[in-house]
């Protein structure tokens, strides 16, 4: 993982995540003494609960740090470690009483694990929202389509916990357990694919979801307190600052928020806010997608690239979402918009506008 404290918390369950693949082997080690049968024995049975409890545990932890890596702090694992601890001594201890107050240790060890489920999905989806909400307001983009791969982790991971528990509540066998774990290493090495993924590609998510964002002051009152000679000056700089940041194509760029593209502008966010709403009249994302969508369709009708990649030169970095926006607005999928006016050799030449 990189440098820099907004990377700590993945650090941190990079190799929290080494260990929770190796609690795996506890549960194989007990498999291989309790030998084939049809049914799960009962140590099968609590070192199946007491793994997935430490699993379900870093694997939401590894989640929400995709998205709010300062909601996993070393206090918070450490709390959540030792409570999953005690849970799981008081399990083993009664494992050697046996009979019904085994059963009953068995059973209160499930409904805690279903209650730490429930906590999780709710802790993620609030993480998840909350980011989402601050991604989309710093890039003024929909960012559903970046933030995907990181719900997809969260359902797998929730799905390897629920299948954990159907095995202990069902007392499956050895075949099922068999089945069971290798669907887990598949679910394992898709999320250390995501991992890998999200270190190469996603440092503009974490420099927004790891920095506290001040209120803005509404637009309206700013633009008020600026003298009318002076405003009038910003929004004429404003609007030849903006000719030369379309003519460079800066538009098919994603990686920057829209704070930092004012920046760029020599305004402020708030300013250009205003500027687009009060004198162009609509809003910054509006005009930016009708730039990138037109650039899309040159690059569709006139130049020799792959469909597949137009998204990207275009300036949308979720093939998805380029896609659903491409159709809504021009009526066809990009496939189809280049099959019917691209003018390169070997399709016909249409004479209709874009």
């Amino acid at each position: 993982m990189p440098d820099g404290e907004q990377w700590a918390a993945l650090r941190r369950m990079n190799k929290l995540l080494i260990v929770c693949y190796g609690t795996m082997s506890i549960s194989n080690f007990i498999t291989a003494m309790c030998g084939i049968s049809g049914a799960a024995d009962p140590a099968m049975c609590v070192s199946m609960l007491a793994v997935s409890m430490y699993q379900a545990m870093l694997f939401t932890a590894t989640c929400v740090a995709f998205v709010a890596p300062q909601k996993i702090s070393v206090g918070w694992l450490t709390k959540n470690g030792i409570g999953i601890t005690i849970v799981v001594a008081v399990m083993v201890t009664c494992l050697f009483y046996g009979g019904k107050f085994f059963e009953a240790c068995l059973w209160a060890g499930i409904v805690v694990y279903v209650i730490s489920l429930v906590y999780y999905c709710l802790l993620f989806k609030r993480s998840y929202e909350q980011s989402l909400k601050l991604l989309e307001i710093s890039y003024d983009e929909d960012m559903r389509g970046d933030l995907r791969f990181v719900k997809n982790c969260f359902l797998g991971a929730l799905s390897v916990g629920i299948s954990a528990l159907v095995f202990v509540v069902f007392r499956l066998g050895n075949l099922c357990y068999s089945i069971f774990t290798c669907l887990y290493t598949l679910y394992y090495i898709y999320l250390a694919i995501c991992v890998i993924n999200y270190r190469i590609r996603a440092g503009y998510i974490l420099k927004v979801v790891t920095t506290d964002k001040a209120p803005e002051e509404p637009a309206e009152e700013v633009v008020e307190n600026i003298p009318e000679d002076s405003a009038q000056v910003a929004e004429n700089e404003l609007a030849e600052a903006l000719e030369r940041w379309v003519d460079k194509k800066y538009y098919t760029r994603n990686d920057l928020t829209v704070e930092e593209i004012a920046a760029e502008l020599g305004t402020t966010q708030v300013m250009l806010r205003w500027y687009f709403t009060n004198r162009v009249g609509t809003t910054f994302r509006t005009w930016r997608q009708s730039l990138r969508l037109t650039e899309a369709k040159r690059l569709l009708r006139y130049e020799d690239v792959p469909t597949s990649t137009v998204h990207i030169l275009a300036g949308v970095a979720d093939k998805s979402n380029f896609h659903k926006l491409f159709r809504r607005e021009v009526g066809m999928t990009p496939q189809e918009y280049r099959d019917k006016y691209n003018t390169l050799p070997g399709h016909q030449e249409e004479s209709q506008d874009l």
